[in-house]
């Protein structure tokens, strides 16, 4: 009787066994259906059918919606799941659920269920993965790409968080057969630096350099990325490297500024920003950044003189450059208020007598006069070229003000 049991037990095992191989077989029948009606639809829409092409592409979409079911079910048997046919039918009906829109509604997640089930392929049979790689690189490929041009569509709408998702799956897919799409890599590592994700951008930027993609703008943005992230030594370490390697690109000793200027460290470089304003005298923002220096308070390279020289250097280049006049009046207003305050918090009791103290506060009344005057010209300049723009509004409104020239204050109204 036990041998009568354990027979009846095999015979059931191998009718179940053949009952998935069954659903292996008939989901590989249903896709292969979907595609003729696929192939039959693409015939429609070439003859500007577009009814008939779409009745197609819906009753490729139910043979698909069939083969789906079937091959979910043979996916999770055990007598099916570890079988290489079943991981290249699932792959292949994935993959064309995810190449059409019509089908996407299927599985929203056919993507990334394509590349999963190339991932098990590998996994349970190698040996049919590899005699069939070909055809399956292929699909993974195909995704990458899709992926690729999600991203890019992405990235042109200003929207970097998906474009990043996106241009990393790219190169996820990618990388899943064993390739290397930098391109992939690069748009993300950038898109990444677009988000404040700094941490990953170093990584994509490393993995570049590994790939022996060995260019200036890695290194650069590698460095920014560093920047980006707080760290400071690795930051300096990467454009020293990029500066020895690329001595004579811009956009690394663009780098090379924005880092020293993060660490206020401006004077270690001011000699090789001079050296770049005096070799591109077609980009005034070399003197702009010179400018810009001598005017920070709190650099010890503070000169309002110098400053204003860089500026004026700056001006020539490009009559029209606003930022500059806009700086240029800012700082020597900056200068006269500074001196106004300071007489304003003079105390009469350290002089021998009020007019004494009357004579200092004058003459410094009459030394921010000077600048208000000198910051004039630059102000009303800047009006010109930005006259919807509030504050240089508010800033002109008020040298007129100081300098007594209230019908030109009037002028420009409240």
């Amino acid at each position: 009787m036990k041998k009568l049991l354990l027979v009846l037990a095999l015979a059931l095992a191998g009718q179940f066994a053949f009952a998935q191989n069954v659903q292996v077989q008939n989901a590989f029948n249903d896709q292969k259906a979907a595609q003729q009606y696929i192939d039959q639809a693409d015939v429609y829409k070439s003859q500007k059918k577009d009814e008939k092409a779409a009745k197609q592409m819906q009753n490729a979409k139910l043979m698909l919606q069939k083969a789906k079911t079937a091959i979910d079910a043979a996916s999770t048997h055990e007598a099916t799941m570890n079988q290489g046919k079943t991981w290249h039918y699932y792959a292949v009906i994935y993959y064309k659920i995810s190449a059409y829109p019509e089908f996407n509604d299927i599985d929203p997640e056919a993507c990334e269920k394509t590349l999963a089930a190339l991932d098990k392929l590998k996994t349970v049979d190698n040996d049919y993965f590899k005699r069939n790689a070909s055809e399956l690189q292929q699909y993974a490929i195909n995704i990458g790409l899709r992926y690729y041009d999600l991203g890019a569509n992405s990235y042109n709408e200003g929207d970097y968080e998906n474009a990043y998702i996106n241009f990393k799956k790219s190169y996820e897919a990618s990388a899943n057969l064993g390739g290397n799409d930098t391109s992939a890599l690069l748009s993300a590592a950038l898109s990444a630096m677009k988000v404040g994700k700094y941490d990953e951008s170093v990584v994509m930027f490393n993995k570049l350099l590994e790939s022996g993609v060995d260019e200036a703008s890695v290194y650069q943005n590698l460095a920014a990325a560093y920047r980006g992230a707080g760290d400071n030594d690795k930051m300096l370490e990467t454009i020293m490297i990029a500066r020895a390697k690329y001595p004579e690109d811009e956009n690394v000793m663009n780098e090379m500024i924005n880092s020293y200027l993060t660490l206020h460290r401006e004077d270690e470089i001011i000699d090789q920003i001079l050296e770049m304003a005096q070799k591109n005298t077609e980009q005034p923002a070399y003197y702009f950044i010179l400018g810009t220096i001598y005017g920070n308070r709190e650099s010890k390279l503070y000169d309002v003189e110098k400053a204003l020289e860089y500026y004026n250097l700056a001006i020539s280049e490009n009559e029209a450059y606003a930022d500059a006049y806009y700086n240029a009046g800012a700082l020597l207003i900056d200068k006269a208020s500074e001196i106004y305050q300071a007489a304003n918090d003079k105390d009469p009791s350290e002089y021998a007598n009020f007019n004494k103290y009357l004579e200092a506060t004058d003459a410094m009344a009459v030394e921010a006069k000077t600048y208000d005057e000198r910051a004039l010209p630059y102000v009303e300049k800047t009006y010109e070229l930005l006259p919807d723009d509030p504050a240089v509004k508010l800033a002109l409104r008020g040298i007129y003000t100081r300098l007594k020239m209230n019908d030109k204050a009037a002028a420009l109204g409240e």
